[in-house]
């Protein structure tokens, strides 16, 4: 009886063991598993699909978009002064690229490249890192700007699902050589003018900027990020 006591409590023991690994081997992934689950979602594929046929019936004029976007008054514009006066002084660092920079937002289905450009048109290569905001993991203000339709969902390189970010959500920008992860904590809808979440704060975040409401781009959703320092990444 002892003897099988002991084989008992030795099963149950390893048990515990493999449980307690499983745990942490696969709660750092929750996120990613979540979205995957989320993603063969039956009725969040026929939404998928409806949004397909409806950009195809009706779809939105990306040129007069891009031609908004470019509009001296819009706050993703940069003047031509503005650029070669910074460029000149060493301020502005086209590293995105070169570092293979990404961009990931677990609980939005949200993964595609961060690229580096003098202007709006980068976002028609991906994420467009704001060439006059900070580098990310370092001090200030680190903006990235997508468009919201050009690609739809089950694409991930799209700004569509920004507004399914909520605060406390994870931002993650992992390059060749780091990652950086924020935590959610603001969203908000400004003007398409409004260029004071371009400044250049003091603390380290990140700004995600997108068009909106869906299918124009009358205005701008905001989403404001704070580094988690803990994870070590400056």
């Amino acid at each position: 009886m002892l003897r099988f006591l002991s084989k008992l409590a030795s099963f149950i023991l390893l048990l515990s063991v493999i449980a307690g690994a499983t745990f942490f081997i696969v709660y750092p992934h929750y996120p990613e598993i979540k979205a995957t689950v989320d993603s063969l979602n039956s009725k969040r594929l026929a939404n998928n699909i409806t949004l397909q046929l409806m950009t195809y019936i009706s779809p939105a004029d990306q040129a007069a978009i891009i031609k908004d976007l470019e509009a001296p008054q819009a706050l993703e514009h940069i003047s031509t002064d503005e650029l070669i006066r910074l460029k000149n002084e060493g301020k502005i660092l086209f590293n995105m690229e070169k570092a293979n920079t990404s961009l990931y937002i677990p609980s939005a289905s949200i993964n595609g490249k961060v690229v580096d450009d003098e202007s709006v048109y980068g976002m028609e290569r991906g994420f467009w890192h704001f060439p006059l905001s900070s580098q990310p993991g370092k001090r200030g203000n680190t903006v990235i700007i997508a468009h919201r339709f050009l690609h739809l969902p089950p694409r991930t390189d799209t700004f569509f699902n920004l507004d399914k970010v909520k605060v406390g959500d994870k931002v993650i920008i992992e390059q060749k050589d780091a990652t950086y992860r924020y935590t959610v904590v603001s969203t908000k809808v400004v003007e398409k003018t409004d260029r004071s979440i371009l400044e250049n704060y003091n603390d380290y975040r990140i700004t995600l900027v997108t068009c909106t409401p869906l299918w124009t781009s009358n205005q701008r959703l905001v989403v404001i990020g704070k580094l988690d320092k803990i994870y070590g990444s400056i």
